[in-house]
């Protein structure tokens, strides 16, 4: 009994052994023929037409191989970091800071303090990346002497970070310190960021220098050469703004302002005496009555030639009305007289017949 036990129980082993053998040996089939659909390479080398569909590939999947290891290509670096080597964080600055300060001083000697101010430029090796000077005057080109002037100087400074503070101190001594703002940026996690991307980069531009010298179909070499193209403008500008935070480290930005000023004086209050206000009043009542007079006369010469042509025009026509009206006058009196005349001749009685005297 136990001997066909046994016996049943090595049956029923073998044959699941070889179902799973069939099952394993199908898949592997489906896996290498999907693997040669899309152009992966095996880790012996290239499949049998892989080199008809390496570009399709490239293009579609993002696969490529370089010395039999394949590479999944994507778009965004930040997927790779990974698979990226740490970068030595001992090459970085923990604290990469960034130090700015607004400044604002009056002076009373104005070219003087101007003249000092770049004394302390040259003494703390630093440097004027934009200055603006401004007299205050009007913008005419009418020149007066008498015009008042406040002159303003203004300039954004880079200074070593190392004497950062002690410039500020210096800029202030210059003159009347009215105003002073300072801030202060760490930059380092940037600047780490920047570092670990610029490493994804260039590994991947490695990796296509590799493969474009390995190229050797036309088409397949133009492609992965604008891909490196693309790689490297990024190189380039992580670069560039590498560098540019390096400089913001090591240089310091100061914005002063130089103010021109004028010290106040005042004048002492002075009260007039009954005299002198009566004084002062006849002066200026003189004053006032030459200025009246000297108006209307230039007033009379400067009307004068129009109350000519226009006293001309009206005498004019006050000698035509009038010889119209007398004119008008001796034409009524003369109807008046013949009416009268008419009238008169009307009223006188009529002559009598003559009797003629009988013989």
């Amino acid at each position: 009994m136990k001997k066909k036990i046994l016996l049943i129980s090595l049956i029923c082993t073998a044959l699941l052994t070889s179902c799973g053998s069939s099952k394993y040996s199908e898949s592997a089939a489906s896996y290498n023929a999907l693997n040669g659909a899309h152009g992966i390479f095996d880790s012996k080398g290239y499949s049998s037409d892989s080199a008809a569909t390496y570009e399709e590939a490239a293009s579609e999947d993002g696969y490529y191989a370089a010395d039999n290891t394949v590479y999944a290509e994507t778009d965004d670096p930040q997927t790779e970091k990974e698979q990226t080597p740490n970068v030595n964080s001992e090459s970085i600055d923990r604290d990469m800071l960034v130090y700015s300060c607004t400044m604002g001083v009056d002076v009373l000697d104005f070219d003087s303090a101007v003249d000092k101010f770049r004394g302390r430029i040259e003494q703390y090796q630093g440097f004027v990346e934009s200055e603006r000077f401004s007299d205050g005057g009007s913008s005419s080109r009418w020149y007066d002497e008498n015009e008042q002037k406040w002159s303003t100087y203004t300039a954004t400074v880079r200074v070593p970070s190392r004497v950062y503070e002690d410039f500020c101190n210096a800029f202030a001594e210059l003159g009347d310190l009215r105003s002073k703002n300072a801030s202060v940026q760490n930059v380092s996690q940037e600047y780490h960021d920047l570092s670990t991307t610029l490493a994804i980069y260039e590994q991947k531009e490695d990796r296509y220098l590799e493969m474009l010298s390995k190229a050797k179909d036309e088409a397949n070499a133009v492609a992965v050469e604008d891909k490196l193209t693309d790689i490297q403008v990024e190189i380039a500008k992580l670069k560039t703004r590498m560098n540019q935070i390096k400089t913001d480290v090591a240089y310091s930005y100061v914005y002063v302002t130089i103010n021109e000023v004028k010290e106040y004086q005042a004048e002492p209050v002075h009260n007039d005496t009954f005299g002198e206000r009566l004084v002062n009043t006849l002066k200026d009542a003189g004053t006032g009555f030459l200025e009246f007079l000297e108006a209307l006369l230039f007033f009379l010469i400067y009307a004068f030639p129009y109350v000519l042509v226009f006293g001309l025009i009206i005498a004019g026509l006050v000698k035509l009305v009038k010889a119209v009206r007398t004119r008008k006058k001796a034409k009524e009196e003369k109807k008046a007289a013949v009416k009268a005349e008419n009238v008169k001749e009307k009223a006188a009685p009529e002559p009598e017949d003559e009797v003629k005297p009988e013989k």
